[in-house]
């Protein structure tokens, strides 16, 4: 048994397949929920994704030895700081983010304590939401991606790789800038051109022709409107620099097609086509 108690503020897709897979996995003994929603938590409850449910995230982080803050960066910095001051002495702090470093700096400018905290993004999900989306296999074969700081006990390290480990994840580390930037190259980025490609095809009036092959590269723009605003202002200045090499590769086959150049066209798109090949092939995705 890794932990006694897990508190999961934010008991949604990510929290809630993340208690599910605890339970399962017995990595924790007991587990508590909290969030904004009533409902939400009455449907964790009824669903047996956790053993209570508390409005106040005061009394839910209260003897709870693992506080996961499952909620937007944003939203996570306030509710951290409002938790810090009831959490035990010892206990361990982490996050589900896909922006670290904003976190992470504000995180660390608080008074911690003896609070243990390491962030984390567990490189997975979906475009639906909710704890009735949640399910105990969304980290199998996944990364999870550790950032910790000069200020991380190696200990923590430790303890929340064989959590998400025990979840079935793939754990990486990396400091929290290089993962915002990794993160704008292969999540961000794709999501703005998803939401792009789709109002160009809303706008063009085409949309009633597409089939399976748009249905897959337009998916994420299935998510969040919200959220995917707040993740993308969060790590502005990174995927400012992947809009500007994406631009850059659009430009290229701009040029390239306007001058008919059918040499230059197929050898771009195969130096996609083998690079996409090879990294699926890696992942055992072929």
């Amino acid at each position: 048994m890794l932990f006694e108690q897990m508190t999961i503020i934010g008991v949604g897709l990510i929290g809630g397949s993340l208690a599910r897979a605890a339970r399962e996995r017995g990595l924790v003994s007991r587990l508590v929920g909290a969030g904004r929603s009533l409902g939400n938590l009455e449907s964790a409850l009824e669903l047996g994704v956790v053993d209570r449910f508390e409005t106040s995230h005061l009394e839910a982080v209260r003897d709870s030895d693992l506080v996961v803050v499952c909620t937007p960066v944003r939203s996570a910095v306030r509710v951290t700081e409002a938790v810090l001051p009831a959490m035990a002495p010892g206990a361990v702090l982490t996050d589900v983010g896909s922006v670290k470093a904003p976190y992470v700096r504000a995180v660390e400018a608080m008074d911690l304590g003896d609070v243990k905290f390491l962030a984390s993004h567990p490189v997975a999900g979906g475009e639906k939401t909710g704890v009735k989306a949640s399910f105990s296999s969304l980290f199998e074969a996944h990364q999870t991606i550790l950032t910790p700081t000069e200020r991380t006990h190696p200990g923590t390290i430790e303890r929340l790789r064989a959590l998400w480990e025990g979840v079935g994840a793939n754990v990486e580390i990396l400091d929290p800038e290089t993962h915002d930037q990794v993160m704008a190259d292969i999540s961000h980025l794709p999501h703005l051109v998803a939401y792009a490609m789709m109002n160009t095809a809303l706008e063009g009036g085409a949309l009633r022709h597409a089939s399976s092959g748009f249905r897959d590269f337009s998916r994420i723009a299935s998510s969040g409107a919200e959220m995917w605003r707040e993740i993308c202002e969060d790590n502005q200045e990174a995927l400012l620099g992947a809009l500007d090499r994406f631009e850059k590769e659009l430009a290229e086959l701009r040029r390239l097609l306007e001058e008919t150049d059918s040499e230059g066209l197929e050898r771009a798109f195969s130096r996609a086509k083998d690079g996409r090949d090879e990294w699926a092939r890696k992942k055992g995705w072929t």
